[in-house]
């Protein structure tokens, strides 16, 4: 890893740390990553359908991503479809939202997708957890939001990789 790669992903998580730690209350809510631009892969496309699929990580092994190649992940402290990350930490952290029911790629349990309110209206779920992506990720294929606190790729069963 380069040295300029490395201390942007050092900013990101320092910024989203603040963002998303835990306060008296609960909440979450903090600065805005102005450096990491927002969430467009696979969000919603024109004809309002989103795909999940499965791509491997040599690291990470298999997890699930949009179909741009955007890490998928799920927040610990969200309670089932009802969302944890509100404030700052949605700008961190934006919702993947689809139009219509979203579909699953090879590896996807179809049966697993669906939709809720979290966030946003028609955010996507997986195994009855919110996804989102990360705004540090800049490209298909990065996962610079793993071993941030409470926040994890999910893998192909829904589950938290960790």
């Amino acid at each position: 890893m380069n040295t300029r790669r490395f201390l942007s992903v050092l900013i990101v998580a320092g910024a989203v740390l603040t963002a998303c730690g835990s306060s008296d209350d609960g909440a979450a809510g903090a600065p805005t990553v102005s450096e990491a631009p927002a969430a467009t892969g696979g969000e919603t496309t024109p004809a309002g359908s989103v795909t999940v699929m499965v791509a491997a990580d040599p690291t990470l092994g298999d997890h699930l991503v949009d179909a741009d190649g955007r890490t998928l992940y799920l927040f610990e402290k969200d309670q089932g479809t009802t969302t944890a990350c509100t404030g700052g930490c949605a700008d961190n952290w934006p919702p993947i939202v689809a139009a219509g029911p979203p579909t699953g790629g090879e590896g996807v349990d179809a049966g697993l997708l669906d939709t809720a309110e979290g966030i946003e209206a028609n955010q996507v779920t997986y195994n009855g957890h919110l996804l989102y992506y990360f705004a540090g990720d800049q490209a298909p294929g990065d996962t610079n939001g793993v071993g941030l606190p409470d926040w994890y790729a999910v893998d192909p069963a829904g589950n938290a990789i960790p």
